[in-house]
């Protein structure tokens, strides 16, 4: 095999293996190690019910975490706390002052008529998280808490707060405030302790949120706990199940693929953290304060939580990292631009359907000099087909002078022998970035394009996109420059074929993107090839 022949294979082979392994190894990485079958994906999971009943019996421990004595379970009576807004709707509970159920109206675990609300309490953290006890001398104790007010609503621009009191074994006094908005996910949390008695108490507030899920999702996502520290987004576990540190990070909590319960400490707060993971089924991220309260004084810590949606805008709004969470991937400084993009367009537009054609539509527009110049550069390689055979077939048995030869060919035509591929090659960090917002923005979960496409985040239902797509790649195939070299040729006629299958449980989106992108392209093989080549003329 000849040296052109040779590298302009490794050239095409290359660009191949980089666009297969960028849309398939979500798919790839799902099958060597495929999900655990209790961890179910987000927004599909069976949504907590709260009870109906206003009490329950409840038992609380006092555990000895050295191996101590363990008291006996005490039964108490659990009251429930509602706390509803136009976004959201909550049910707390006494103990701890806990989170029993999170549900967040404006998304729908499914597009069936009906479904019920996304519920965090079942999705990305379990019933329970966002407790509160205090350990003192080893022994955490759960705090049974009286409740300010059963049932609060909220409108328009209100704010409200939900006060927990309560009181520890040691007599340590302990209220738990929580402020909330009508028009936000996020809730500003007060804990305050005061010591009545004649004795110091140093003690540890300890909240802790819990999940029954830690690992990738079915589609290479993270589930489970992370936090925000170190100067980045920690993911834990299994490999990797623990993180801690001293000093409060900027946020701590739990996440799936689309949603996040967080802690966000205050800047200056004195404060332990850590992430664990103890089994896929079983993990934990937990906000340690240490607390020093001196006779007849009170101490205080203030912290947020965040309950909702993972939208780029509303979390980059919060100023504290929180859109870290987000996973976006290697090319996130060019994925996180092209998501700002979709949002304004379709801020003008009926829906991100229509955004998406018109930022394909932009970028094949700013790309179209690389486009021509890589096209140009094809049509003009295929011209001097002949020239090379010749030369080729006189110094067959001279490589050197072969090589020798050739050079000055190209250099007589000013033909770049890699300017077909190297432009194509280019964009691929483009095209992963929006592959990436594609895949993980919650914009485009369950959203819409019209007619039978409900939800561009997920596969087109009856395939038609897909095999449209195939069939637009084949045309575009067949207006390509051929090769001359024969297993050039039968690795791209395959690619048409090899896409439609990788791209029929794609999302919606990106299929439209990927189909767009090659009408546009064929438009533009057709222009640039019925004007005649300047080089060769």
């Amino acid at each position: 095999m000849n040296n052109d022949n040779d590298s302009g294979k490794r050239v095409i082979i290359a660009v191949i293996i980089s666009i297969v392994i960028l849309f398939a190894y979500p798919y790839f990485l799902k099958w060597i190690s495929p999900p655990k079958p209790p961890a179910a994906s987000s927004g599909e999971k069976p949504q907590a019910q709260v009870p109906a009943q206003a009490n329950a019996s409840v038992s609380v421990n006092t555990v000895h975490s050295k191996g101590a004595p363990v008291k006996s379970p005490v039964q108490v009576k659990e009251v429930f706390s509602t706390v509803e807004t136009p976004l959201w709707k909550a049910v707390f509970t006494n103990k701890g002052g806990a989170v029993r159920s999170w549900e967040l109206k404006k998304f729908a675990s499914t597009l069936e008529p009906g479904a019920v609300p996304i519920n965090l309490s079942a999705s990305v953290m379990t019933i329970g998280s966002m407790d509160t006890s205090v350990r003192q001398a080893d022994i955490s104790e759960d705090i049974v808490f009286d409740p300010s007010s059963s049932e609060i609503t909220l409108a328009g621009a209100e704010t409200k707060e939900l006060v927990f009191t309560g009181t520890t074994a040691a007599g340590l006094r302990v209220e738990k405030r929580y402020r909330f908005d009508a028009g936000a996910y996020l809730a500003n949390v007060q804990l305050t302790f005061e010591n009545p008695t004649k004795k110091e108490i140093v003690a540890t507030a300890v909240t802790t949120l819990n999940a029954d899920k830690a690992g990738k999702d079915a589609t290479g996502y993270h589930s489970g706990p992370l936090a925000y520290a170190k100067d980045k987004v920690l993911r834990a576990n299994e490999k990797d199940p623990d993180e801690s540190g001293i000093g409060a990070p900027k946020w701590l909590g739990m996440e799936d693929k689309y949603f996040l319960a967080a802690i966000i400490p205050a800047p200056d707060t004195t404060a332990n953290w850590k992430t664990h993971v103890a089994t896929d089924a079983r993990a934990v991220t937990a906000f340690e304060l240490p607390i020093s309260v001196a006779p007849g004084t009170v101490a205080t810590v203030n912290y947020g939580i965040f309950m909702g949606p993972k939208e780029y805008d509303l979390l980059l709004s919060k100023k504290n990292g929180l859109e870290g969470a987000i996973e976006f991937g290697m090319f996130a400084f060019l994925a996180k631009p092209s998501l700002v993009v979709l949002n304004f367009f379709k801020r003008y537009l009926v829906n991100y359907g229509l955004a998406i054609v018109l930022f394909t539509v932009i970028l094949k527009v700013v790309f179209y000099p690389l486009t021509k110049h890589s096209l140009t550069s094809m049509r003009d390689m295929q011209k001097i087909q002949p020239q090379l055979a010749y030369l080729k077939e006189k110094h067959k048995d001279n490589k050197e002078r072969l090589n020798k030869e050739m050079m000055e060919l190209y250099k007589r035509y000013k033909i770049n022998p890699v300017g077909g591929c190297l432009p194509m090659v280019l964009q691929i960090p483009v095209f992963i970035a929006l592959y990436e917002v594609l895949y993980v923005a919650i914009e485009l979960r369950h959203a819409p394009l019209g007619l039978w496409i409900h939800d561009l985040s997920s596969k087109d239902p009856y395939y038609i996109t897909p095999l449209v797509m195939g069939a637009t790649m084949f045309i575009q195939q067949k207006m390509t420059p051929t090769t001359a070299d024969p297993t050039q040729a039968k690795i791209m006629m395959f690619m048409p074929i090899v896409f439609t299958f990788m791209f029929l449980k794609f999302p919606a989106g990106l299929v439209i993107y990927w189909l767009i992108n090659n009408l546009l392209s064929i438009a533009q093989q057709y222009w640039i090839q019925r004007t005649p080549s300047k080089v060769l003329s």
